[in-house]
């Protein structure tokens, strides 16, 4: 499953400074995915490389989300973003395409690991 990591985040040992944290609050880091889709059922004949999507806002406006552990984080992975035969748009940068973007090729080139595990 794609996600974009969002945040990265521990509960707290004490609630105000005062009380101690409810015992079933888990203890390891936490962290914050907004999901895309599952991957295509089949690579792209070009390049072979698999394509996700945003996933379409709940009635809420908010992205599909959950907070996992990150222990079930299994790797990183690169995200091309897909901007067909034309022309890329000027206004995506590395620090927006991203939030710009709604579909991404799945890089399963980028390492010899990438390659055997992505798919």
């Amino acid at each position: 499953r794609i996600g974009r990591l969002r945040l990265l985040f521990k509960l707290p040992l004490q609630v105000y400074g005062a009380f101690a944290s409810p015992e079933y609050w888990p203890t390891e880091a936490l962290a914050y995915i907004h999901w895309y889709t599952p991957l295509t059922p089949a690579p792209e004949k070009d390049h072979l490389m698999y394509q996700v999507k945003k996933m379409p806002l709940r009635n809420t406006n908010m992205a599909p989300a959950d907070i996992i552990p990150i222990s079930s984080i299994r790797q990183t992975c690169q995200l091309i973003p897909c901007f067909g035969a034309g022309v890329v748009p000027e206004e995506w940068r590395t620090d927006n395409v991203l939030d710009s973007c709604d579909r991404f090729f799945l890089n399963n080139w980028a390492t010899k690991y990438a390659y055997q595990t992505l798919y």
